[in-house]
């Protein structure tokens, strides 16, 4: 249990690194010379898409989780502990970089009023929810529904807390990680993680 909620902080946190879900943030505070308040605002509204998209995929297939633990028992822990070790050698090896284009070419193309660019962030996290963490939902279900929502408030603090620290300190000009590497390195990271936490879930649960 506690392999899996260490699993989705650590995931989450890889996640809110991922330059498209933070750079295009910061190009469009600078270039509509957003108040600090109102790129707040913004990356709020945004993240809280992102989590609500994640979260609504988890519960679904933290549900399937527990069902299956009910019909099957023992099985499907070892099962659930497999299928993320797939997963993880999945991710790990394919490693595909999030399609990133240049956020300050995308935002010098066009004018946008705040409300339209509030939608189009809302719209653009909302649907792309980070799939790796939802293997770990479905672990979870194992485990009874009350780790599964408790996974979903963990990836809601530690998904939004991130996005809003890392717009608010690429605003002020602060970089403090290399992008480049965190976007095409991400499926790599996540799919380690999901190794790690599939061959522990094995031994222990």
């Amino acid at each position: 249990m506690f392999t899996v909620v260490a699993g989705t902080v650590l995931l989450a946190f890889v996640h809110a690194l991922i330059p498209n879900h933070w750079l295009p943030l910061v190009a469009v505070a600078r270039a509509e010379r957003w108040s600090r308040r109102e790129t707040n605002t913004v990356t709020l509204l945004a993240a809280l898409a992102h989590v609500l998209g994640t979260v609504a995929l988890g519960l679904v297939l933290g549900f399937i989780g527990k069902e299956l633990q009910e019909e099957y028992g023992e099985v499907i822990n070892v099962a659930a502990a497999v299928l993320l070790i797939v997963f993880g050698l999945i991710y790990f090896t394919v490693n595909l970089p999030h399609h990133h284009h240049s956020s300050q070419e995308d935002v010098s193309a066009f004018k946008r009023s705040k409300r339209r660019w509030i939608l189009i962030f809302i719209v653009m996290m909302f649907l792309s929810p980070c799939l790796e963490v939802e293997s770990l939902f479905l672990s979870a279900g194992a485990y009874g529904m009350g780790l599964v929502v408790a996974l979903s408030v963990i990836y809601a603090i530690v998904s939004i807390t991130g996005i809003l620290l890392l717009v608010n300190l690429g605003v002020k000009g602060t970089n403090l990680l290399n992008a480049h590497f965190i976007e095409h390195n991400e499926k790599r990271i996540s799919g380690a993680v999901l190794i790690l936490v599939g061959i522990i879930t094995f031994f222990i649960h």
